[in-house]
């Protein structure tokens, strides 16, 4: 039965009247696309607020590892840092890479931004889920250095050429895809892009510059069988004019990466050699004696350490048990090495509650020690006890926050004479040079070249003691001007109540040689006769306590000549040549005693074509005030072109100037102690040095540093 249909009522109608009055239907209308906004606003609000969180763990991360790694602090644990900063990159990574931001690429003036926010996020995730895992996986493998069984296991590392080379290929992929973005509307993407690829192109680069060393490490570290290295210890304490005596000579092999330490033998307990081991003994045993090759302590009066090394080295391997060893290489340090890897790694406290830290440990090893341990098997038993320590602490303390300050250590301490290297491969040598992680001068070659004289003067003490502690050194240099040689006079200095002598070898005609200098050095023993008299015999000497006994070799600039020598009290031992300079050997027949300064002087000449005022180098000389190296090119010179060699040039038909810059004039200073035309302008470096603003790896680490202010703040650049 069909239904009629039902009507609406009374009240049905008035609610439908009012429901579908505009005033309504526009409400209505309002609440939906509110709600569409609001689901929007949420859908993108959520997102943003995520990235934005992890953009915050990201900087905060990084800020932390980058503050480590410059040597700016840092703080919290640099593993949690690294695991913040892999899962916040892969996090914002994502979160960017979903839909809504993709129809905002695709639907808005915004796109290329979208687009190079992505890129750089991907470029980020690839970099760090490849190459810095794997770097941060080594580093795991490699953290807290222990001594086990004088073993370092270091095998790890010779998985770094690796992962180093596919670093590069994956930043140079990375750097070609962000250069290829378009522009972006806003200036703060763009400014963020521009700085992502310099960053990637200066790591590259950096990279690029350790490329050579990554590559030699597994070599170094024995991938392709045994190495031995020995490790010489040097005491300044009683001079050589290499830096000081060979006191400890330590055996280092290395095997497939593992590095084992030797024990440190004294070199009074080595076989003394019997004959020169090569030629070249025997040409340097007429300058400095049988000692330079006789006796381990002494191989170092010699101020070349390539060749010092190389006769340590025969020396060594003529030992019974060694004859079959294969040397890679030879590495000497000092206490002023020590110092400064313990200035990097923090204090180390030694078994007698002894604290050494970056300021105290070359005093105490150079001075203290023998005034607290005057017994030598005490003494030694100590020191030996020490070393162990302080080579656990070091390599205990390696790790990221100290790789900046360790790296400035080994440059600086190569650069000024305290870690010099010799191996046995050449190559090797300027692989590990090349990255100017050590200076150039950390081979110990002769100083100088025809350009740029140097002379030297350089100090062995003949006395077994530990009185070079109290030595102080001075030397001044005094262009000669007018028409006569200063070598031609009967006294060459108003300090020196004695003669000259004359020196000239003869080997270089007059017609080489250009300016003259005469060289005052003053030597004073600051040790009093109250400390003679109270120190122990150690320290004195057993005869004649506190009066040093020094013996002198000095030097001509390369391409010149010592021509004259004045000295009141001593004996000219030798006058001859090594490896094309000439050395004169001086011992100071009369020592100089406790409170005494005894002063000598010489002339020099050095060669016609030198572009620079002469350089006095020596023996680097630690005491209480710090430490002496010469003159670094300071000369007194008041005569502009009025000079002897200019009048000889005439007379000999050569032509010259008299000066030798070629304008007349001259650079240097007395420091003070003397009027006339000075300047404070040191002589050029050494060709075979690297000045620290030459650039290099390391100088890039340090040019990031310096562009930035510590502690690292990135938000700035965002």
């Amino acid at each position: 039965m069909r239904r009629s249909p039902q009507h609406i009522g009374r009240k049905g109608h008035q609610f439908l009247s009012q429901a579908l009055r505009p005033r309504r239907i526009v409400l209505y209308v309002v609440f939906v696309l509110l709600g569409a906004v609001l689901s929007v606003v949420g859908i993108y609000g959520i997102s943003a607020l995520k990235l934005y969180t992890e953009a915050n763990r990201f900087i905060s991360a990084s800020e932390n590892l980058a503050n480590t790694a410059l040597g700016c602090g840092g703080g919290g644990n640099i593993g949690t840092s690294a695991r913040e900063m892999v899962t916040s990159t892969r996090a914002l990574r994502d979160e960017l890479d979903k839909s809504q931001w993709t129809f905002l690429r695709d639907h808005t003036a915004y796109g290329n931004d979208i687009t190079a926010a992505r890129t750089m996020l991907d470029a980020m995730g690839n970099l760090v889920d490849g190459p810095f895992t794997d770097l941060m996986d080594l580093s795991k493998q490699l953290s807290g250095f222990s001594m086990k069984d004088k073993s370092v296991d270091l095998s790890a590392v010779t998985a770094m050429p690796g992962i180093v080379k596919q670093a590069r290929a994956d930043i140079k992929v990375e750097t070609q895809r962000l250069e290829k973005l378009a522009p972006p509307k806003s200036s703060s993407i763009a400014s963020m892009v521009k700085t992502g690829v310099s960053g990637l192109k200066s790591v590259d680069k950096m990279l690029n510059e350790y490329d050579e060393l990554i590559n030699l490490l597994p070599q170094l570290l024995g991938e392709n069988g045994e190495r031995t290295y020995l490790v010489a210890i040097y005491n300044p304490a009683e001079l050589r004019s290499g830096g000081g005596m060979v006191g400890n000579i330590a055996p280092v092999t290395a095997d497939h990466g593992k590095v084992t330490i030797g024990d440190f033998i004294a070199t009074t307990d080595i076989t003394y050699g019997t004959q020169p081991y090569d030629a070249e003994n025997v040409k340097e045993a007429a300058v400095f004696g049988d000692q330079v090759w006789k006796y381990p302590q002494t191989t170092t009066v010699n101020p070349n350490f390539q060749r010092a090394a190389v006769t340590l080295k025969n020396m060594w391997l003529a030992q019974p048990g060694n004859e079959n060893q294969e040397i890679a290489g030879v590495f000497a340090l000092d206490p002023v090495f020590l110092q400064s890897l313990i200035g990097a790694t923090g204090s180390v406290k030694l078994s007698d509650g002894k604290v050494l830290d970056g300021t105290n440990t070359v005093k105490f090893f150079l001075n203290e020690l023998y005034v607290d341990h005057p017994i030598y098997k005490e003494q030694n038993a100590y020191t030996n006890k020490a070393s162990k320590t302080i080579m656990t602490h070091v390599f205990s303390g390696v790790g990221t926050s100290t790789l900046s300050p360790m790296l400035k250590a080994l440059r600086q301490t190569s650069a000024n004479g305290h870690f010099k290297l010799w191996m046995a491969q050449e190559e090797e040598l300027a692989a590990l040079v090349q990255t100017k992680v050590f200076d150039a001068n950390v081979a110990g070659m002769i100083p100088g070249s025809v350009e740029q004289p140097k002379a030297g003067v350089y100090v062995t003490e003949a006395k077994p003691s530990k009185l070079s502690w109290y030595l102080e050194p001075s030397i001044t240099v005094k262009k000669t001007c007018g028409s006569d040689f200063a070598a031609n006079s009967y006294r060459i200095s108003d300090e020196v109540d004695a003669p000259a002598r004359a020196t000239n070898p003869m080997t270089i005609a007059s017609a080489g040689l250009g300016d003259e200098y005469t060289v005052t050095v003053r030597l004073k023993n600051t040790m009093t006769e109250e400390q003679a008299k109270s120190l122990p015999a150690f320290i004195t000497g057993n005869t004649e306590k506190g009066t040093m006994q020094p013996r002198l070799f000095l030097m001509a600039p390369e391409g010149g000549a010592i021509t004259s020598l004045a000295y009141e009290s001593g004996e000219m031992v030798s006058n001859g040549t090594v490896e094309d300079r000439q050395f004169i050997n001086l011992r100071l027949t009369q020592g100089i005693k406790p409170g005494e300064t005894v002063t000598i002087a010489f002339t020099v000449r050095a060669a016609e074509k030198a572009k620079s005022t002469l350089d006095v180098v020596t023996t680097p000389i630690i005491n209480e005030k710090g430490i002496y190296t010469g003159t670094n090119g300071k000369v007194t010179d008041t005569c502009g072109a009025d000079v002897p060699d200019a009048v000889e040039d005439q007379w000999a038909g050569t032509g010259s100037d008299g000066s030798a810059n070629g304008d007349g004039s001259s650079n240097g200073t007395d420091g003070g102690k003397s009027s006339g035309k000075t300047s404070s302008k040191p002589a050029d470096e050494n060709k075979n040095s690297t000045d620290s603003s030459n650039g290099g790896a390391l100088d890039k680490l340090s040019s990031i540093k310096d562009g930035l202010s510590c502690p690292v703040d990135l938000k700035k650049f965002m």
